[in-house]
């Protein structure tokens, strides 16, 4: 029975050394795998930062391509409107020269008095339009009070001279109009 139990628990004890190192074996298993795992996690999460870097490289590419478009096209727009408004104003051009040569007297006014009813036709076209200014209720936005007066007959805060007219284009005052204001 001795030998039985010496048996046994040799066998018991090789049973059990068989048994750790495999208990052992496993965590390695898993330990190789993980690092393998996570090997392939980074080389992953690299390639995926390689494409983000490059779709934003990209990205910057088409912004500076798109600023530089429309700062060209700006200045396109503006060259285009400047050449329209010249073109606009050669007529006139050529008739103050006109007038130039003329020699003076009642005709001479009467072209200078045309050519300036031109020149305003010609920029009413383009949309200026002249700020109603005399006898209007003054206006900080559409005035430039450069004087102010006491007068009898007028209620305060109304325009009583203009000494330059005033212009917009649409909504946007280009000068406002100089004049003078009642007390």
């Amino acid at each position: 029975m001795d030998e039985e139990v010496k048996v046994t628990e040799t066998a018991a004890e090789e049973a059990a050394a068989a048994e750790t190192p495999k208990a052992e074996e496993k965590p390695k298993k898993k330990k190789e795998k993980s690092a393998t795992a996570l090997a392939a996690e980074v080389k992953e999460a690299k390639a995926q930062l390689e494409e983000q870097e490059d779709a934003y490289k990209r990205m910057l590419a088409e912004y500076s391509n798109y600023k530089r478009r429309t700062e060209q096209e700006k200045e396109s727009i503006g060259l285009f409107t400047k050449g329209e408004l010249l073109k606009a104003l050669l007529p006139v051009l050529d008739n103050l020269q006109r007038a130039a040569d003329a020699p003076a007297g009642d005709e001479y006014k009467t072209g200078m008095e045309m050519i300036i009813r031109q020149l305003e036709k010609t920029l009413a076209d383009m949309g200026l339009a002249e700020i109603e200014a005399e006898n209007a209720p003054f206006d900080p936005e559409l005035h430039n009070a450069v004087m102010r007066e006491d007068a009898e007959d007028v209620e305060t805060e109304t325009v009583t001279q203009v000494f330059q007219k005033g212009y917009r284009l649409g909504d946007r005052v280009l000068r406002p109009a100089m004049v003078k204001v009642a007390n």
